[in-house]
């Protein structure tokens, strides 16, 4: 399953719903849903799914003191 953070309904992939139960308890807003807040939290909420899924909590030391390596790859 993949997906963008500010649109937790618009998923992608062969497993669309195994997620979902996590994405609802760390608090991903879905269109029929009402925020109680007028904030966008759906970066803290990404961050919390990442944590959710490896067991690493993303800290500021952590992301600032990691060599992160990237590479990108042409899509037919």
């Amino acid at each position: 399953m993949a997906f963008e953070p500010g649109f937790p309904d618009s998923r992608w992939g062969t497993a669309l719903d195994e997620l979902l139960k996590a994405m609802h308890d760390i608090g991903f807003q879905f269109w029929e849903e009402t925020s109680n807040t007028a904030q966008d939290l759906s970066a803290p909420a990404a961050f919390a799914l990442a944590e959710h899924l490896t067991g690493v909590r993303s800290t500021p030391e952590l992301l600032q003191k990691t060599t992160f390596t990237c590479g990108s790859a042409k899509i037919r």
